[in-house]
């Protein structure tokens, strides 16, 4: 019997795919089976959601012409090795029987033989069978409601496979597919790229602008999202990996949202090739002068900005030099480009959206910050070190003139003097495709290593920094917790600070925990007075929808309708009881988080798409 229309069969392939169609679905059924019973994971997941009521009791207060959709969608993990019917043991690459230790117990495994669209909570990365039906979900379902997407890193595989050693030829057939796969759902919206840790080789290791590996990377990405990096920030993107790009312009011609595309690996603790962010030839404090130079150009332009990268900014993940240059700089005011600064005005700190100022003195508006990586749903703020923020010289330079409450990097960028006077004019603001950068081929970064000699040892969700052999590792092993610490260190410490911004991790495509990704609603417009959201500025963030695709059921059947290949898993206003997005209103709801204990036992639930 032919399928009905949106459905995707067997023969359906938007890609290459890889899946074996002489796998029974006897033994998909089998392993199915096997997960259900070891934890009945997602009938408890379903039962949990019904108890609590997350209904779709805000559809119409949404459904205002005022709103705006985008999707934030990140770690493809794209692995054209995969094979149906494969062991996780093998990282799903071989069927059974293949060598394993002499010790391996199949039934602790639970996952012997894999699905055609992947398997949850396993060791293995996503099968081009998930992104056809991802792509062809996306362009049925959103591709005329949506303004823009952001995807933020790792669509190569990982490189956890002794038997097949990734190489960064198939890393860029990772991003390739993943490219392909976007750009024919979205055809007529733009998307906004970014570098992941698993999109260079060796993963987390990428030397500094100039040098050869770091050329071969940004040219290879920009061959795979090609036209996605815009012509006129190629130079950029050569340079240093990151651009800017205009996504959308607010209704009636007032300003829109320029998205910028960060390299967070320039930041990464775990990269070896890079330093801190002190010395004035540091890759990672070029590009916080480029955020600022950006910042600048936005407000001359009156736009409001997205930041989003792959690693989320906080002090595990980040350098301390590099941790505090990027909350110092996105939580500030800048000089308006079109005036030479004296240097003599003091910096105006952010407030909440809500309180934003208008006139000539209107502030920019850094509309979200969006990461991924971390393959879990949550937020977290950023900013909260007031001390650090508000000292004269927090890295230990002091400053030429006591009235100057600048940094010497941020005059530089300010009356484009100086190393990065000489960036914006030759590089950040060309129009060319390449720029030549002369760097030497080795370089010694320890001079500007402003951390501790450290080493990094990976386990299954972090990388963790070892000082020495017999040190013990030094990240949490609760990740909630930690955010909870952090939440109540905002609340107790400092409820007032006014530099705040607020941080988000979308959950992945990859099945780490299930498929899944965020559907952001924004004011595009400003409302009628009177009308619901008429006193928030154009721009604030509203609403988010997480959406969600059991693969478990999916995988035992033969025709998939791929307009319901992901569901609405929740929304977070049902669930968590707020009417934006703006910092007040995170700030509320952190409150009330640390005074409830059901509320506690949501946010876990959630953080981890009700999988723990």
């Amino acid at each position: 019997m032919a399928a009905r229309k949106g459905q995707l069969t067997e023969t359906t392939t938007l890609l290459p795919t890889h899946s074996n169609p002489q796998v029974s679905r006897k033994r998909v059924f089998a392993a199915v089976a096997a997960v259900l019973a070891a934890g009945g994971l997602f009938s408890w997941l379903l039962l949990a959601f019904s108890r609590h009521g997350v209904a779709d009791t805000s559809s119409k207060r949404l459904s205002s012409a005022a709103v705006g959709r985008y999707l934030h969608i990140t770690d493809l993990h794209v692995d054209p090795n995969y094979v149906e019917g494969a062991t996780t043991y093998s990282q799903c690459h071989r069927r059974p029987p293949h060598i394993l230790p002499p010790d391996y117990d199949s039934a602790k495994d639970g996952h012997a033989h894999t699905g055609r669209f992947g398997i949850p909570q396993a060791k293995c990365d996503s099968p081009v069978a998930l992104i056809n039906a991802t792509s062809e979900h996306l362009r049925r379902e959103w591709a005329h409601k949506l303004d823009f997407v952001i995807w933020t890193g790792d669509s190569g595989r990982h490189d956890g496979d002794p038997e097949q050693p990734r190489t960064f030829e198939q890393i860029v057939e990772g991003n390739d597919i993943a490219a392909n796969a976007l750009r024919r759902a979205f055809k007529k919206i733009p998307i906004v790229p970014n570098i992941g840790n698993n999109d260079i080789s060796p993963h987390n290791e990428l030397a500094a602008p100039g040098h050869k590996r770091a050329r071969k990377t940004f040219r290879a990405l920009a061959r795979s999202w090609h036209p996605l990096v815009p012509k006129d920030q190629m130079a950029t993107f050569h340079y240093g990996g990151y651009f800017a790009k205009d996504v959308v312009d607010y209704d009636g011609g007032k300003g829109g949202i320029t998205a910028l595309s960060l390299n967070t690996i320039y930041w990464y603790r775990a990269n070896a090739k890079v330093g801190g962010c002190r010395a004035k030839d540091s890759p990672g404090l070029a590009q916080l002068a480029w955020i600022r130079y950006q910042m600048r150009r936005a407000r001359m332009r009156n736009r409001d900005i997205i930041l989003l990268g792959h690693v989320l900014p906080n002090r595990d993940n980040y350098r301390p030099s590099c941790y505090h240059g990027y909350a110092r700089t996105v939580t500030q005011t800048v000089p308006s480009p079109s005036l030479k600064s004296t240097g003599s005005e003091e910096l105006v700190n952010v407030p909440p959206p809500s309180l934003k100022s208008t006139g000539s003195e209107e502030l920019v508006n850094v509309h979200a910050q969006l990461f991924g990586h971390s393959n879990v749903d949550v937020w977290a703020f950023v900013g909260q070190e007031a001390k650090w923020i508000n000292s004269h010289d927090p890295l230990g330079i002091v400053a030429s003139n006591v009235t100057d409450k600048r940094l010497w990097w941020e005059r530089e960028v300010d009356e484009e003097s100086g190393r990065f006077g000489k960036l914006i004019r030759d590089v950040w603001s060309t129009d060319v495709t390449h720029v030549a950068i002369s760097q030497p081929d080795e370089r010694a970064w320890e001079d500007m290593e402003d951390d501790p000699q450290v080493h990094f040892a990976e386990s299954a969700d972090h990388i963790v920094p070892v000082v020495n052999a017999t040190a013990k590792q030094s990240l949490p092993n609760d990740f909630v917790e930690t955010l909870l610490k952090e939440f109540e260190r905002v609340l107790v410490q400092n409820p007032q600070n006014p530099r705040l911004g607020v941080t988000t991790i979308s959950p992945s495509i990859i099945p780490k925990y299930v498929p899944s990704f965020r559907i952001f609603h924004y004011l595009r417009s400003q409302p009628a007075s009177g009308e619901r959201w008429w006193h928030l500025p154009v721009g604030t963030l509203l609403d988010y929808d997480v959406y969600w695709a059991n693969i478990h059921k999916l995988n035992t059947k033969t025709n998939v309708d791929v307009r319901s290949f992901f569901t609405r898993l929740y929304r977070f206003s049902d669930v968590y009881k707020i009417d934006d997005l703006s910092i007040n209103s995170y700030l509320k709801w952190a409150e009330r988080l640390l005074s409830s204990k059901a509320l506690r036992k949501r946010f876990r639930s959630l953080t981890y798409l009700g999988t723990q």
